[in-house]
């Protein structure tokens, strides 16, 4: 029995360093985490539009169209469109206070569906109309140079720019307001960026686009006609992996600051990230055979570089269970090995533990001049949000292994955070 552990064991060493070695380009973009990146100047105004998809949200995007109307990028130079479902919704006077620009799309069953007909509308009246579109969600907050910075990032060249995203919670250090869900769920955003995007953009690899604080140039939505990513739950996974087929030029830049909310409960976030990860996984069915064919090295790795991640957890799931296993079935004939294979399960277990700590740790290090937490809470944070990472190994697997191909059931309404005498 010693050698069936043995040899179990070997294999699971095999798999692991075989897995760990294909995750190294994306560990690579770690090591872009501490640099600063360089500020650009665009000597040029462009014209922006500031796409608002704004369903049922007069409650939560008063904070947004107040930081809008404080920015210092000249107000002629850009306008703001504010996409609702309902004629009657408070939102539509809140945007003609400001002098914004509201849109009723009544047949709207997705965010897909209020950008592409905000942007149709504006193709239809005049394609030249702006040189770029930058997409905000309703519940965010923006530092009041974000649209000098994103126009800044056009100098880049980039067809498809990313903002950098830092969550609001942070900044307010009560329990109500900063659970510790919402701050560790906070570290998927450093992840992304710092610790994902900095390093492409700078390589000239896809970046990983979310669907708030991004901005596409005019000509890529002319030659799109608008909006077209709605055939999966994550319509910004979508544009990341059409980008990389048409080989887009990618920039994230951290100089153009957005604030998130992130939500008070876990059970509220769990349903964010599920939807979200199902999502990534449908993305990766309908373009992984598409990206193999047509794109460069760099542009299929850095579209399915989280395939990688999953066979290096899966790797330590499967060992742990099969370690598991074992040990029940030696303690119940009285083998004395049931301990070992029980201390090699809990091994596997560790393992992941470990993986996600270290990742914790660089993330809130590279970050940590937003993460405005008291001592005991980043200590808390960086113990427990390994922890919230494992969650993903059902919430991944779950799609992984029962594949769906429906899109969504309805349009959930996400309960808010109020901020509002915090601000």
């Amino acid at each position: 029995m010693s050698i069936i552990i043995a040899v179990i064991g070997a294999v699971y060493i095999a798999a692991l360093v075989f897995f760990l070695i294909m995750s190294l380009p994306r560990l690579m973009c770690w090591t872009y985490a501490f640099k600063k990146q360089e500020k650009l100047v665009n000597t040029k105004k462009n014209k922006l539009a500031v796409l608002i998809p704004a369903r049922n949200e007069s409650m939560s995007v008063g904070k947004l169209f107040e930081d809008i109307a404080a920015q210092d990028y000249p107000r002629e130079h850009y306008d703001v469109h504010v996409i609702v479902s309902d004629p009657e919704d408070a939102t539509i006077e809140m945007a003609r206070a400001h002098g914004f620009i509201p849109l009723v799309v009544a047949d709207q069953t997705c965010k897909s569906d209020a950008l592409d007909a905000c942007m149709q509308g504006i193709l239809a009246e005049d394609a030249y109309k702006y040189d770029a579109y930058i997409i905000i969600d309703a519940d965010c907050g923006l530092d009041k140079s974000f649209l000098t910075e994103m126009n800044n990032a056009l100098a880049s060249g980039a067809d498809i720019l990313c903002s950098k995203k830092v969550v609001k919670n942070y900044f307010y250090g009560t329990l109500k307001e900063c659970t510790m869900s919402a701050c560790c769920n906070g570290t998927i955003w450093t992840l992304l960026d710092n610790m994902g995007n900095k390093y492409k953009s700078a390589k000239g690899y896809p970046c990983f686009t979310v669907g708030t604080g991004l901005m596409l140039t005019g000509k890529v939505i002319r030659e799109k006609n608008g909006w077209p990513y709605k055939a999966t739950l994550t319509e910004d996974v979508e544009l990341m992996h059409e980008g990389a087929l048409d080989h887009r030029k990618f920039f994230y830049y951290e100089h153009a600051v957005l604030y998130m909310e992130e939500a008070q409960k876990l059970s509220v976030t769990n349903k964010r990230r599920h939807r979200w990860l199902t999502g990534v996984v449908q993305t990766e069915r309908l373009y992984g055979k598409k990206t193999s064919k047509s794109c460069t090295w760099g542009e299929r790795y850095y579209t399915s570089a989280l395939n990688h991640i999953y066979g290096y957890i899966g790797t330590s799931v499967v060992y742990a269970v099969v370690m598991a296993v074992l040990a029940a079935v030696l303690g119940i004939v009285g083998n004395p090995l049931w301990l070992t294979a029980l201390s090699l399960a809990l091994g596997g277990i560790g393992v992941i533990y470990l993986s996600f700590f270290v990742m914790t740790v660089i993330a809130m290090l590279c970050d940590r001049s937003y993460i405005k937490l008291p001592a005991h809470r980043k200590l808390a944070l960086a113990l427990v949000n390994p922890l919230f990472y494992m969650q993903y190994i059902y919430i991944v697997g779950k799609p992984l292994l029962f594949p769906t191909k429906k899109k969504t059931d309805t349009w959930e309404v996400i309960e808010r955070v109020d901020f509002s005498d915090k601000e």
